[in-house]
């Protein structure tokens, strides 16, 4: 009686979490949805408080939207900006922020694969020890020496920096899109898998 009991409890929890699991993409993106609200909400309320006008207010939010479409199409079609331009050299003159500002713009450039970052490689490399591949990104070589930076999962912007030699790592054909796809999905979302599944088997 107590083992049949003991079997159910385990049935109902087996269920309970195969239930949570198949509304995990749900449940990721009300997330997702609930904080791009609250982040809406607490620019409006700020703005309106300098503003004091319903219509002021949402006319500045309009205009903030419009002028990211703008550069985006900017970006997206001629490769720059010159609004972005000038921004750049305005804070590329001021020594207290400059570093800041340039490490930023090209973790931003690399994220979305725009500019230099459509040039970065994917790489495979033994992480956090020998026989466990993980993707890395290639952001920089000297001669036979790889600066990578192995991203968590599943965030992908934060991660570990290292420095290895070239012959430790493996190339692929990945895109950091669909590297970050994979790590964002925890591996749910494999591309590529057939090629990836062959350069491990060879080594």
């Amino acid at each position: 009686m107590r083992a049949t009991l003991r079997t159910k409890i385990q049935q109902l929890l087996r269920y309970i979490f195969v239930g949570g699991l198949s509304m995990f993409p749900l449940i990721l993106v009300l997330i997702v949805v609930n904080f791009i609200k609250d982040l809406g909400i607490s620019a409006f309320s700020s703005l309106h408080q300098y503003t004091h006008s319903f219509g002021v207010t949402v006319a500045l939010i309009v205009i903030v939207i419009v002028l990211f479409a703008v550069l985006g199409y900017s970006i997206e079609k001629y490769g720059r900006s010159m609004f972005v331009s000038i921004i750049d050299s305005l804070f590329e003159r001021i020594p207290a922020i400059r570093s800041v500002y340039s490490v930023s713009k090209k973790l931003a450039t690399m994220l979305s694969g725009g500019e230099d970052g459509a040039k970065k490689e994917v790489v495979l490399v033994e992480y956090p020890k020998e026989d466990v591949w993980v993707p890395a990104y290639l952001l920089n070589r000297q001669e036979n020496v790889c600066v990578l930076f192995i991203p968590t999962s599943p965030n992908p912007t934060s991660g570990y920096t290292v420095i290895v030699d070239e012959k430790l790592t493996i190339k692929t054909t990945l895109t950091l899109q669909e590297a970050s796809s994979f790590i964002i999905s925890m591996g749910a979302d494999f591309p590529k898998k057939e090629e990836i599944a062959e350069k491990l088997n060879a080594r």
